[in-house]
């Protein structure tokens, strides 16, 4: 009698054609139906494999594979700020054994939130009688992305005035 064996992954040594699935990341402005990954196995007797992809239950289903070739797609808009991981369970059987590893594809930042003000509008009074150069206001807005993509950069647009205020472009403190 001849010994069936489980069929295996190889996703990162000499037959692999795109890196480490263990260490999968994907950036957030990645366009839905695009080719993400290729699933690669194979059966030690040679029998035909075949690839799925399940999610845990109530997780948004991000990704579909094509069970013959191991082609996995994006199948939904992915949003780092509200998820910055997702994790998947990805199967190769050979019709008589099943394996399934758990993997987490990490959701890199793109820079696409814009920055939001969080006192503004404002209504200062600002007396006569202060020296110029005095801090009169504190302008403070919020970026979500991370890196320098989530920093925040102040400046006031040029009008007839704006040569009576300054403003610190990193503090936002109004002069």
């Amino acid at each position: 009698a001849q010994a069936d064996y489980a069929p295996y992954f190889y996703d990162n040594g000499p037959y692999s054609r795109n890196g480490n699935l263990a260490l999968f990341s994907l950036s957030e402005d990645t366009a839905v139906g695009t080719l993400i990954y290729r699933l690669n196995g194979t059966d030690p007797e040679g029998q035909e494999v075949r690839y799925g992809l399940s999610f845990d239950s109530g997780s948004k289903e991000y990704f579909r594979v094509e069970p013959i070739s191991g082609n996995v797609t994006l199948v939904e808009k992915l949003d780092r700020e509200k998820q910055d991981s997702i994790d998947v369970l990805v199967s190769i059987t050979d019709g008589k054994s099943k394996v399934v590893e758990r993997v987490t594809v990490f959701v890199m930042d793109a820079n696409d939130e814009k920055p939001e003000f969080q006192n503004m509008p404002a209504i200062t009074d600002v007396v006569e009688t202060t020296e110029s150069g005095s801090s009169i206001y504190k302008v403070q807005a919020v970026d979500k992305d991370t890196g320098s993509g989530g920093s925040v950069t102040y400046y006031l647009q040029r009008t007839p005035q704006s040569n009576l205020f300054t403003i610190d472009r990193h503090s936002g403190v109004v002069r």
